[in-house]
């Protein structure tokens, strides 16, 4: 019950701060303040000593609460029950309110010695009253029984095999037993980036709730260019940590998830990218008003924007609207959360825009003084280009709820939707990186610019040239990696300059330094990767992707039941034992399959598992891997995946949960000229699964082994097949070891460009603190 009442006295204190500091900005005295102070500390008090609470529970396993129950477990290793903390909804919006709380504290502070406190606090606690109601509408303080009352609340007496038990109302006889042993984390969780990914990640979304607050509180005080100075550093933190969230995130999928990428353009990644990309384009326009005082309204409503997009990335993760389309989306958290979670969106949007509309009259329009020769142009075009960016994965990422309300069926749009619609703006985005850090405040001179420009335009156009000889065929990936190849070489030389000059000011140009690079690292890694899937007999050595020789040495058991699958790689001399990991969940009663990455300065040698055939398995069949539509040959037979027969009767019977539920994979085989159709099948019933032969004339069996429907792009749909013949003799005496090997060139550029992003965004934090305080300075 403790836990219970902290979060409830949070609740009425935040609500008490709130009040007092709206009192104290509307009665211009401090008659309030120090009520609204005390009551926000003491939420501040309230939802840390909450936390430890929650975290204290996790670790010493006490398993009647269910939250704790539903997550983790007494096997779990250290590091990995302390994610537990935030491994389901309520923990992770009680870790979302606890580093609210941790800037709100540093906030105050600052917001006190700038002059903005009452203001700034009064939204500040609008924003944290939202996440604290959230914790109260999803209590991670819920006692097991209270979850499941049929199942565990008794009346009567206690019998002696009871085990775990505790009397709810002894004088009635009323008692509830909870379990000695959780449910466990997720497998795909129980990785060491779950203990760093999330909490980055929170910290992000926390940070980017400033920008907003400070837009809202400017057009309360009706202050309309003064508070660029006092949000820029916090801009600038809440985008760079939020970026850096994303990418160590995109680094987990990468390491752990065994499809060889780093961003799959799933929902929920690309719900936490939009806020991100808003931020970036508010870091460029917010130059512009501190150096001219032009863009008042774009910065007020890109800040208000960045909060409001956190929410609707919250919207989508946890309302269940995704649960179809996303493999991340949580499962519906019940009518109460989904309605505050919408209503929170429409007031925090309604209170930002609604202020600002008000106040369109007031707010002063700065005549536009430069040419289109001029840094404030390029930046303008450089942030439409990434706001356009922005919205056109907004709208995809939004597809779901638009086809739900459109035609009343959901579906996701395909991922290709995304690379044509962003790699027009990227080119753009790229070169103006180049060309704005060339160009002058107000107006430049075009023989001048060209002059500055004539070594990157020369250094790029023989990258360019270089890329095409290695087998860049496509006209607009050209033009991007020229682009990035430019903006590359324009902010080396200008970030040479400034550093031999003074290097606090060279923080925008490393960071556009480490964008070009990953620019360059997409392209190269995502789209020139090389890929071979090979069946590996142990002690025998297989040449792949024609420089790779492979030898399958066995496998051996590592932690909790998981094997590690050793594969001696070859290459150029240098040789590295692999060892990507294979076991069977209870938790997801499926195969997990953890790939093994060996990491090289110029390329990435990746090896996914696919499966183990013992010798049992494999004298029963061959097992290949199909794409849609492909076509392979054996003992005669050229075989080839049609598609998916799944109706919408069988989707339906998966939705509603029904017992039994069947699905076929359309093979056509042809033999002799003669093209026969065979539909194996795959049958889920009473929470047991069966692979259901289906028999070709000749007597020839083909059957599901594996499968990988691909729900957004179904021409990425692929299908394992075993193909066997009753009748034939013995053919293996050993295991092998079904991988697929890929060779990832130049995806180090991605992580190195990371790094130096994160270094420039740091720096300009540092530089804009020192500002900061030298105006305080000049103020005092």
């Amino acid at each position: 019950m403790i836990g219970r009442y902290l979060i409830f006295f949070a609740f009425v204190s935040v609500i008490v701060s709130g009040i007092a500091y709206l009192l104290t900005h509307k009665k211009k005295t401090n008659e309030y303040l120090q009520l609204a102070r005390v009551s926000f500390h003491g939420t501040a008090i309230s939802i840390i000593v909450s936390s430890f609470y929650l975290l204290y529970l996790i670790l010493t396993h006490q398993f009647q609460y269910s939250y704790v129950w539903n997550y983790s477990s007494t096997d779990l290793p250290l590091h990995l029950l302390i994610s537990t903390f935030y491994a389901g909804q309520e923990g992770s919006f009680m870790l979302w309110t606890l580093y609210t709380i941790i800037i709100g504290i540093v906030l105050i502070g600052y917001s006190s010695r700038k002059g903005w406190e009452a203001e700034v606090m009064f939204v500040f606690n609008l924003v944290l009253g939202f996440l604290v109601t959230m914790l109260v509408v999803k209590n991670p303080f819920a006692y097991i029984w209270d979850t499941f009352p049929k199942d565990l609340i008794h009346t009567g007496p206690m019998p002696a095999s009871a085990g775990n038990f505790l009397w709810l109302d002894e004088a009635k006889g009323v008692w509830a037993q909870f379990p000695d042993e959780g449910k466990g984390l997720n497998p795909l969780l129980q990785n060491y980036w779950m203990a760093i990914h999330p909490q980055i990640l929170f910290v992000g979304f926390s940070a980017m709730s400033v920008p907003y607050i400070f837009a809202v509180a400017s057009l309360l005080r009706k202050e309309y260019q003064s508070w660029i100075t006092v949000a820029k550093p916090w801009i600038v933190f809440g985008t760079g940590i939020l970026g850096l969230g994303i990418i160590l995130g995109g680094y987990w999928a990468y390491e752990t998830l065994g499809w060889g990428g780093f961003w799959g353009w799933d929902p929920v990644e690309n719900s936490s990218l939009v806020p991100w990309l808003v931020g970036v384009a508010s870091l460029h326009t917010i130059m512009s008003q501190r150096k001219m005082g032009s863009f008042v309204r774009t910065n007020i409503s890109l800040s208000i924007l960045c909060f409001v997009l956190v929410l609707y990335s919250t919207f989508l993760t946890r309302s269940g609207v995704l649960g179809d389309t996303s493999v991340h989306s949580f499962v519906d958290p019940g009518m109460w959360a989904y309605w505050l979670l919408l209503g929170a969106m429409l007031m925090f949007t309604s209170v930002g825009f609604g202020l600002l509309f008000l106040r369109r009259n007031e707010i002063p329009k700065v005549a536009i003084e430069h040419s289109m020769l001029s840094r404030e142009f390029a930046i303008y075009l450089g942030a439409m280009s990434i706001c356009f960016t922005a919205l056109f994965i907004a709208v995809g990422t939004s597809s779901p709820i638009i086809t739900s309300i459109m035609s009343d069926k959901k579906s996701a749009i395909d991922i290709s939707y995304y690379v044509k619609t962003t790699l027009p703006f990227g080119i753009i985005i790229a070169l103006l990186m180049g060309i704005g850090q060339m160009l002058w405040w107000r107006s430049s001179q075009a023989g001048t610019l060209l002059k500055s420009l004539r070594i990157p335009i020369i250094l790029a156009v023989l990258f360019t040239v270089v890329m095409l000889l290695l087998g860049v065929r496509e006209v607009q990936i050209a033009l991007f990696l020229f682009a990035a190849a430019f903006a590359l070489s324009v902010n080396i030389l200008v970030g040479y300059r400034i550093m031999k000059g003074n290097p606090k000011y060279a923080g925008g140009a490393i960071a556009h330094i480490g964008i070009a690079l990953m620019f360059i690292g997409f392209v190269s890694s995502a789209r020139y990767d090389d890929k071979q899937t090979v069946s590996l007999e142990e002690g025998k050595t297989v040449e792949v992707l024609e420089k790779y020789k492979l030898t399958f040495l066995g496998y051996q058991p590592i932690d909790r039941e998981q094997f590690a699958f050793q594969v001696r790689v070859e290459n150029e001399g240098k040789v590295e034992i692999v060892a990507p990991v294979m076991y069977f969940s209870n938790f997801t009663n499926g195969l997990m399959r953890i790939p093994d990455i060996w990491n090289q300065l110029t390329h990435d040698f990746y090896i996914a598992p696919i499966s183990l055939e013992t010798p049992d398995e494999k004298n029963k069949g061959e097992t290949l891997l199909f794409k849609k539509g492909e076509v392979k040959e054996i003992d005669g037979f050229k075989v080839k995946f049609i598609d998916y027969d799944f109706n919408d009767e069988e989707k339906g019977k998966m939705v509603t949960g029904e017992a039994t539920v069947q699905m076929g994979v359309d093979i056509e085989v042809e033999k002799e000229g003669v093209t026969e159709t065979v539909k194996p099948l795959f049958r889920m019933e009473g929470g047991q699964q069966s692979f259901i032969p289906a028999k070709h004339s000749s007597g020839y069996t083909f059957t599901i082994s594996t499968m990988k429907p691909d729900k957004e792009n179904k021409e990425n749909s692929t299908v394992e097949i075993t193909i066997s013949n009753p009748g034939a003799k013995p053919i293996a005496t050993k295991d092998t070891f079904v991988i697929e090997a890929t060779v990832k060139p130049y995806i180090n550029l991605v992580w190195m460009g990371t790094v130096m992003m994160v270094i420039g965004f740091a720096i300009t934090v540092l530089r804009r603190l020192d500002e900061a305080r030298e105006k305080e300075k000049e103020e005092n």
